[in-house]
């Protein structure tokens, strides 16, 4: 089935209610930024680009669909000190919380990337 295909149009009786990959990555970005110990969404240079020039709030966040599938990938920058592994939990759970619930759609997958940690420089750790 193409990327594009996917079984969260649903018909009404006033006509067909469509949910955009967009929507559903800004659903993810925001509810990934909710998660105390998050400093901001990942998602390298090229993402960053692809942002400025759509102007969407889906920094971060990949999705990817596949007959009834719905995966996501978010990348996150977490601050300094925190518990990553509890982090990328609470953040996997958010995530597929709000999309859910947001949606409608069920996800199958919710990977979370830590890009990297945010927080003191090397000349304030001194």
């Amino acid at each position: 089935m193409d990327k594009q295909e996917t079984n969260r149009d649903r018909a009404t009786d006033l006509g067909t209610v469509r949910i955009n990959n967009d929507a559903i990555m800004t659903i993810a970005s925001i509810s990934a930024l909710e998660v105390r110990g998050v400093h901001r969404m990942g998602g390298g240079i090229r993402r960053t680009l692809y942002d400025i020039f759509k102007k969407a709030g889906t920094k971060g966040v990949t999705i990817r669909m596949r007959d009834s599938e719905v995966k996501l990938t978010v990348s996150i920058i977490v601050e300094y000190g925190v518990d990553i592994p509890r982090i990328a939990d609470e953040v996997q759970e958010n995530v597929k919380r709000a999309v859910e619930k947001m949606t409608g759609l069920a996800l199958s997958e919710v990977d979370v990337v830590v890009e990297g940690v945010s927080g003191k420089t090397l000349k304030e750790a001194i």
